[in-house]
């Protein structure tokens, strides 16, 4: 996925009113940021994460809740190689949202963010 790729995805969930403006911004700016973390300017299989990065910032003004991932597995991504440098990149998108974000909510995003620095080879690590 490259940036313009991103921008269509966003601009169709934004039209959809499945997103919030605020929501498609954050996402943005962090793609870019992993863009520059990663040292590419295309990132293979991005689309899962930027997908619901944006949804779950909109759940989030919306004061919706989910549910927590399997324990098992949140134990596994944070025993992972690449589990520090996912949580610099939530680090990155929690100073671009107003508020502190559900646990629920990182650990998902943890577990997308760590799969995705995997498979495109760790970026600077």
């Amino acid at each position: 996925m490259i940036l313009t790729e991103l921008n269509e995805r966003l601009d169709i969930l934004l039209t959809s009113t499945v997103i919030t403006k605020k929501a498609a911004e954050v996402a943005a700016s962090a793609f870019i940021h992993l863009q520059s973390t990663l040292h590419k300017d295309e990132i293979v299989q991005a689309e899962m994460l930027f997908t619901h990065l944006p949804m779950a910032l909109s759940r989030i003004e919306k004061e919706e809740k989910v549910e927590a991932p399997h324990p098992d597995l949140l134990t596994e991504v944070k025993n992972s190689s690449y589990s520090a440098q996912a949580g610099r990149e939530i680090d990155y998108v929690q100073t671009l949202w107003t508020g502190r974000l559900p646990q629920e909510e990182l650990d998902y995003l943890l577990i997308h963010y760590a799969a995705l620095l995997q498979l495109n080879e760790g970026g600077n690590e």
